[in-house]
């Protein structure tokens, strides 16, 4: 008996109409017509193309020239449900069914069409079959596993695992999928066993490294963590594992470690985008020479592009150079890409070096342009808060609020104007707007938060608040100092310091998190620490009022015996 083997198939695309059920089609030895391959072949080239109304039509064909093929029914089901032809791809594998009731690959591909419908337990039911007709087939323990994670049963997928590696005790896959559920359930360590044994298997595979690197570093085993990463982004060169292990040198306090990093991460053949990313990264760790090199390098080559020039007037700014900055800023263009930031970032650095007029100036003239950006509506409202024309950014934010009901990016922006104000309360209520809109916003989630344990009030929402903000965004250094701030107000001194000395790390250039923690220090009776901590955030250059707070500090510790 001949088989035809289809190299691929479950990746192709096609599209039919329903298909009769009728008896089941018995296994042919004549050999594949010339008709039926060339059919595939140019479906399958098709798929590959993206251009499915052709896929489909070849695919049909094939199919009609070889209905004794169960592959290339399956292939077929496949790439309709590609197409978005859901109703035709159940109807085609149905009848494959019918017709080859002994094949393990078509009832895979009943499970995987059923699961990709959202029929979870007819799915559950086609991958056992699967697993009955081929009990050695790793694919088909992969996909119930997923099945019944789309069940929300759990432990039934992780036994689909242990089932696989029973089976193929050298799947990789499956000892990587495996550790990942090991590591929702807390079982840290047995997850480790997993995922150096898929190294083992697989010394490239990434993902497995970066996974065990992650556990590692939560078992408090950081160097570790980084060595893995290390060797990840050497094999790989992925720049999203760089930046990972960006941030965990960050984590362990190595910045010259992170810096380094970046260099190693930039290249030339990379798209602007992440070029101009790296740039950002540099001005986090206060690297703004660097940040500064790297933009004109690519404002040589790219002398029109506003992110560009965006990020070399940023780094100007953070150098001290605010006239350089505001030139760069004001010569891009109305018609380029982050015109409206630029011209925000200006006014905002004319405005807070006393240059009220210019700031209005560059302002008005960019609204001209773009009368309904919200990011420039802000701008002006802050221009006129910074001169002390308080009534009049609000009359703007208020208005502008009007026209764009609850517009997140104008919310957010007289949110915190109400607070910079004093008025904390009305601050919460219009960001409780953003969370009614977007209740996952993390941005939100963190200014509730922080406001509630500042005040030392209704800590228990700022808890709720918080919790989900971390949970957003683990890795950010903001919402790390809110947690710290929180647990300080709860008098948990040790769970704070822990987070507020990470978040330093993580936010090395903010000193107002510097301030959160040398008022630590004060709370634990340790005034050396938080004299220390101060001198490091006044370094920094902090705006009012936080610099009068930490001068007032240094004086004071310094006045003690």
């Amino acid at each position: 008996m001949r088989t035809l083997v289809i190299a691929g198939c479950c990746s192709l695309a096609v599209a039919c109409g329903g298909a009769s059920r009728t008896a089941p089609t018995a296994p042919t030895d004549e050999p594949l017509t010339g008709e039926a391959y060339a059919h595939y072949l140019r479906g399958r080239l098709a798929a590959l193309e993206g251009d499915y109304p052709r896929a489909a039509a070849e695919m049909r064909a094939a199919a009609a020239a070889a209905p004794g093929e169960a592959p290339i029914q399956v292939a077929l089901s496949d790439v309709l449900f590609r197409a978005g032809r859901r109703d035709q791809a159940r109807a085609a594998i149905e009848a494959a069914e019918v017709r080859f009731p002994d094949s393990s690959e078509v009832w895979r591909e009943a499970g995987r069409i059923l699961r990709g419908t959202g029929l979870h337990a007819d799915a559950v039911h086609a991958y056992h079959r699967a697993i009955e007709l081929a009990p050695d087939a790793e694919a088909s323990y992969l996909g119930l596993a997923s099945a019944e994670l789309g069940m929300r049963r759990p432990d039934r997928a992780e036994q689909a695992y242990r089932d696989l590696l029973r089976r193929r005790p050298l799947s990789v896959t499956g000892h990587v999928r495996l550790a990942r559920r090991l590591v929702v359930r807390g079982k840290n360590q047995e997850a480790e066993q997993h995922l150096r044994r898929a190294l083992e298997l697989d010394p490239s595979h990434t993902r497995a490294r970066v996974a065990l690197a992650l556990i590692l570093r939560d078992r408090g085993r950081s160097r570790e963590a980084i060595a893995l990463l290390r060797d990840a982004f050497d094999r790989s060169s992925s720049i999203d594992i760089g930046e990972r292990l960006f941030h965990e040198l960050l984590e362990v306090g190595d910045r010259a470690g992170a810096a380094a990093l970046i260099g190693q991460l930039d290249r030339d053949d990379l798209e602007l985008e992440v070029r101009v990313t790296f740039g950002y990264l540099y001005l986090q760790i206060g690297e703004h020479d660097a940040a500064l090199r790297l933009a004109r390098l690519l404002a040589q080559r790219n002398p029109t592009s506003g992110p560009v020039r965006l990020l070399e007037g940023r780094a100007l700014a953070d150098a001290g150079k605010r006239d350089e900055a505001i030139a760069v800023l004001l010569a891009v263009a109305p018609e380029r890409q982050a015109f409206t930031e630029c011209r925000a970032v200006a006014a905002e650095l004319a405005a807070r070096g006393g240059k009220d007029s210019e700031a209005r100036a560059a302002v008005e003239e960019a609204l001209r342009s773009h009368p309904h950006d919200a990011g420039l509506i802000a701008a002006q409202a802050l221009v006129a808060e910074i001169a002390g024309r308080t009534a009049e950014a609000r009359a703007t934010l208020t208005a502008a609020l009007e026209a764009k009901h609850d517009d997140i990016e104008l919310l957010y922006a007289l949110a915190a104007l109400e607070d910079r104000q004093g008025n904390p309360d009305r601050a919460v209520q219009l960001a409780d707007r953003i969370l009614a809109r977007e209740p996952d916003h993390p941005g939100a989630l963190n200014f509730i938060g922080f406001s509630l344990a500042d005040r030392n009030v209704d800590l228990a929402r700022a808890e709720r608040l918080l919790a989900r903000a971390l949970e957003l965004s683990p890795g950010d250094g903001y919402v790390l100092d809110s947690v710290g701030w929180l647990r300080f107000h709860q008098k948990r001194y040790q769970d704070a310091l822990a987070l507020l000395e990470r978040a330093a790390r993580l936010a090395p250039t903010e000193p107002e998190i510097l301030w959160h923690l040398g008022e630590l220090h004060l709370a634990m009776r340790e005034p050396r620490r938080a004299l220390a901590v101060y001198e490091r955030a006044r370094a920094l250059g902090p705006d009012e009022p936080v610099r009068r707070r930490i001068e007032a500090r240094i004086q004071a510790l310094r006045a003690q015996p």
